[in-house]
């Protein structure tokens, strides 16, 4: 059985609030573009439950979470289906983004993908190329990357 066997997507609910939570108190400046500050717990409820994005997942391996998968429609054209994601430290560099990614695509058909990329974060960068994303545009804050979604990646 392979990684991508192992992996499972199950829609975030009320039971990943502190999850969700303690995931935000791992990020650095270098890993995000949007989330420069901590929020409260309960500015956190409030951003979860007001269903922030088109389909949110919470990743799962052998039933524990090790992180959670997002896209977003926002109406700008740049950031629209865009998607991010988060891994607990201790599973990064595993390899579990791919198959992720790979069933978000399957649920979520669009004809093409973007994620924005802090360009301090260089294990972000190597990762989003290996999926298949090509760098469209150059911010001074982020790198924006599109993915046709015909595009194929080694999963």
């Amino acid at each position: 059985m392979g990684i991508k066997d192992l992996v499972e997507l199950r829609a975030v609910s009320n039971d990943d609030l502190e999850f969700l939570y303690n995931m935000l108190k791992e990020r650095d400046e270098t890993m995000t573009i949007f989330h420069k500050t901590m929020p409260t717990f309960e500015e956190h409820v409030k951003f979860v439950m007001s269903k922030p994005y088109d389909a949110w997942y919470i990743i799962l391996v052998d039933s524990r979470k090790i992180g959670h998968i997002y896209i977003n429609n926002f109406q700008d054209k740049h950031l629209k289906n865009q998607v991010g994601w988060w891994i607990k430290k201790e599973y990064q560099g595993v390899g579990f983004v791919i198959p992720a990614f790979t069933k978000l695509k399957q649920m979520h058909e669009r004809s093409k993908y973007v994620a924005t990329i802090n360009p301090k974060n260089k294990p972000a960068i190597y990762l989003i190329e290996k999926l298949g994303f090509k760098l469209t545009i150059t911010y001074p804050n982020y790198l924006l990357y599109e993915l046709d979604n015909q595009s194929d990646i080694n999963s």
